[in-house]
């Protein structure tokens, strides 16, 4: 099968949508090369701990690291104190560029489903992501379900969590046929036994999309864009709100203020990418 594999890659060789060199037959995936999706930028720390917005540390500039994980303790980054957000934690994977971007964007504009599913088990190993939802120290944490390994989410996650996607507008829908966030949602919902309520949150005005607007209009944007279906669903609990690429924080912070208006106790944002300077 791997000889058959190398056969086919050299007949027909295909390109990858980073940075068009030819990609090899053992590489990760098909669509990029294995420098490309290798270099993929997976946050560390230190990092703010209600944004989750990566700082950089000079101390690691000279070996080429980024971050530091060495986290300052309660550092709110300047808008988390200017204009704290209505979720209680925001955390992302990584930054959303090069093969990271290009992955997002042939998951959600082209219908690659396998290569979001990919991501967001990937994202779920990346340092931030797993620190927060995971403690690998403990065996116990994991268990088995039907064969697979299923991991025990920590102390922060309780029996009354939910995961909630970013809903579409039924008009973005029908375009698109899926929606990218439940994606990324049930595959972290199988990963950690948590139930995803898929309905609990509506989009019921259709709004452009945040990637063509600046900050002030992307608030605009989405200011009454959602609302609760049922609230008794959301009352009390601790939501997980996903979505794939934490932008301005203005889509999330938007839900978050509307299930906590509704009666959700917490709200926790988890995204696979972030827009990040």
């Amino acid at each position: 099968m791997k000889l058959l594999s190398h056969v086919v890659n050299l007949i027909f060789p295909t390109k990858c949508q980073n940075c068009d060199s030819t990609v090899s037959a053992d590489a990760a995936t098909a669509y990029f090369c294995k420098e490309c999706w290798q270099g993929i930028e997976w946050f560390d720390y230190p990092c703010c701990p209600q944004c989750g917005l990566p700082y950089a540390s000079p101390d690691t500039f000279a070996a080429n690291k980024p971050y530091s994980k060495q986290s300052p303790a309660g550092h709110l980054c300047g808008n988390c104190r200017d204009r704290p957000p209505s979720f209680d934690m925001a955390i992302s994977a990584g930054r959303y560029t090069g093969a990271l971007s290009e992955a997002i964007k042939l998951f959600k504009y082209k219908k690659k489903i396998h290569l979001g599913k990919m991501l967001t088990e990937q994202a779920l190993k990346s340092t931030l992501v797993k620190d927060t939802l995971l403690n690998f120290d403990n065996p116990e944490d994991i268990h088995t379900v039907w064969g697979c390994p299923v991991y025990r989410a920590n102390k922060a996650i309780s029996a009354q969590t939910l995961i909630i996607p970013i809903p579409l507008h039924v008009k973005r829908l029908r375009e698109r046929e899926f929606n990218q966030s439940a994606i990324i949602a049930s595959v972290i919902g199988r990963r950690f036994g948590i139930p995803v309520v898929a309905n609990a949150l509506i989009r019921h005005r259709h709004t452009r999309p945040q990637v063509e607007l600046d900050g002030k209009e992307r608030k605009e944007n989405v200011v009454g864009a959602f609302s609760v279906e049922d609230r008794k669903i959301i009352e009390g609990k601790e939501i997980i709100l996903v979505d794939d690429v934490y932008t301005s924080g203005s889509t999330v912070n938007e839900c978050s203020r509307v299930l906590k208006k509704n009666g959700a106790e917490k709200v926790y944002v988890m995204t696979i990418g972030r827009m990040a300077g």
